[in-house]
This record gives C-alpha cells, structure tokens and sequence, in this order.
C-alpha cells in the first residue's frame, strides 16, 4: 500500500491452475484437505522447533481449517434429528435466537465479504458447505492412516457425469423430504417443526449449486451431441 492510499502492485510469488471441471476440484479439495490434517496430527505445528509463536498459529489456523466439515455435518443433522426422533438440541425462544443468530451471522458474512475484497459469492459458500464430505473423508482417511496416491489436477476439462461424487448431498435431501413429511404427520405444522424446516432448507439451497456441478460435464456433452449431429444448431451456434 503507498502513502497515498492507492494499492501498489504486488510481486508475483507462485502461479496455478484452477480446477477446470468438478472431479478435478473434488481431487484437489481431498489432497489439500488430506495434506493438511495430516500436517495437523502427525506434524502438529504448536510442536514444532525453528517456527515463530505467530508461524505456529499461521500453520494451526490453515490446517485445521479442514475440521470444519465437522461442523456443516452436525449443524445439517440436526434439523433431521428432529423431524425422526423429535429430539430438539436447543430450546430457546425465537425472539432470543435470532437477536443472537442474526447478527452472528451478519458478521461472519461481512468478514468474509471484507476478506475476498467483496468478490464473495453464493456459489463460493456453496462450495465451501458442499465441499464438508470431501474433508471428512480425508479426515478418516487420516485417522485410519490410509494411504492415498498423490492426484495432479487435470490441466484439461474432465468430460462426463460425476453424479456419484454428490451421492451424499442428494441423499441429505431425500431425508429431508421424507422426515418433513413424517414430522409433519405426527405433530403438523408446529413453530419448532417450521424452523427445523428452515433450517434444513438453507442447507439444500446452499447444496444445489454444488450438486448442479457434478453434473455440468455430462450436460455439456449432451449439448456437444446434439449441436453436432443437427447442422442448424450448429449453424446457429454463438460463441460466448
């Protein structure tokens, strides 16, 4: 930053490829999240000679960063812990819960807003919330001390269906479905059985875009055939 405010520019320290296509992501996400928890609890950094107190701190907050698919996990289930077993995990007034909840969250997505210089989107906290399965299976495979081949992310677009990868998220959705309508059979439309389905529906909103990509591939492919095989779309073709 110069003296007169304006942002100087920055030197270029590394280069990479984004990820072109969901099962390259997908790899990507496990090695990164395999790598660092396993830095986190073979090679914990709090441990560690030759580091700075503010090092050690760097090197704990990124690592265990990968912990959070914990937390998307048991705040996802919870709705459905409720709508099977009636079990409710916070009794709390909802005038209470939301002078709490709301500007709780209002600041974390204004932090995060401030920290991407405003670039924050939908689509990136879908992929942060979807990609919880991706850290908890490296988290198991962590703990189990599973070995893992290291995958180079593809440099070229993967073609093709990758539906299985979201297998979990499609199934969350269908128990959704399925417990909104066994709760609502037992106990109707109650002010806890309308929050906990709230709740579960900003989960599923925030999983769509997540699911819709694993499935981009096999749809452009489709579009690929059938521009081929009729000459006027073809013809018609704009590219953008």
């Amino acid at each position: 930053m110069r003296k007169n405010g304006n942002p100087a520019p920055q030197r270029i320290l590394a280069e990479g490829l984004a990820p072109e296509d969901f099962l390259s992501y997908y790899k990507q996400q496990f090695r990164w999240a395999r790598g660092s928890l396993e830095l986190l609890f073979a090679y914990n950094p709090l441990f560690r000679r030759g580091l700075t107190a503010a090092q050690k701190v760097q090197y704990l907050a990124s690592s265990s960063y990968y912990l959070s698919g914990i937390i998307v996990l048991v705040n996802a289930l919870l709705p459905l812990t409720y709508f099977f077993f009636s079990v409710k995990p916070l009794t709390i007034n909802t005038m209470t819960l939301a002078l709490i909840f709301l500007p709780y969250i209002f600041v974390i997505l204004y932090t995060l807003q401030l920290t991407s210089n405003f670039t924050y989107t939908f689509r990136a906290l879908s992929f942060s919330l979807g990609s919880a399965i991706i850290y908890i299976k490296a988290l198991w495979h962590t703990m189990i001390r599973k070995k893992n081949g290291f995958a180079v992310t593809s440099k070229t677009k993967v073609k093709g269906n990758h539906g299985r990868l979201v297998i979990p998220h499609l199934t969350y959705i269908g128990l959704v479905i399925t417990g909104v309508t066994w709760g609502v059979m037992r106990e109707g439309w109650s002010a806890s059985m309308l929050s906990n389905i709230a709740w579960a529906c900003i989960y599923i909103a925030a999983f769509v875009p997540f699911i819709s990509a694993a499935f981009e591939g096999s749809r452009n492919v489709s579009k690929q055939k059938r521009t081929t095989r009729d000459p006027k779309l073809k013809k018609f073709e704009v590219p953008v």
